[in-house]
């Protein structure tokens, strides 16, 4: 059994996942609700897992705050908040099996489970 990490941001606490669309685009909003961050609102954009070197980079925007010259892309603070939810966010996303993720060689997207589904 492993120790709960109270540190460790959750889902409906720290913060929460609105679906947008931007030109034409499905995507979510990150809407984060943990001090000094609660009126920020980012959207995660390229996100890469390097299996190899077990790294993700990535880059988000802040797409919406009521602090624009503190909470940017440039704030160190949010940038590690940020990496720490997308964590979560991919976390519960494997566990769950809607983990999608488009191979940066030939552009094809798919599931994590691209098994054939039955349709009984």
């Amino acid at each position: 059994m492993s120790d709960l990490n109270l540190d460790k941001p959750s889902e409906h606490i720290d913060y929460t996942l609105e679906p947008a669309v931007v030109d034409g685009a499905d995507t979510w909003n990150v809407n984060l609700k943990r001090e000094p961050y609660e009126d920020v609102t980012i959207r995660f954009n390229n996100v890469r897992i390097n299996g190899e070197e077990q790294s993700i980079s990535f880059t988000f925007d802040v797409v919406d705050t009521q602090d624009p010259g503190v909470y940017n892309t440039d704030n160190t603070q949010l940038q590690g908040f940020a990496g720490e939810v997308l964590g979560d966010i991919l976390e519960s996303a494997i566990e769950t099996g809607s983990l999608q993720k488009k191979d940066s060689n030939d552009g094809h997207q798919s599931t994590a489970d691209d098994s054939p589904k039955s349709t009984d």
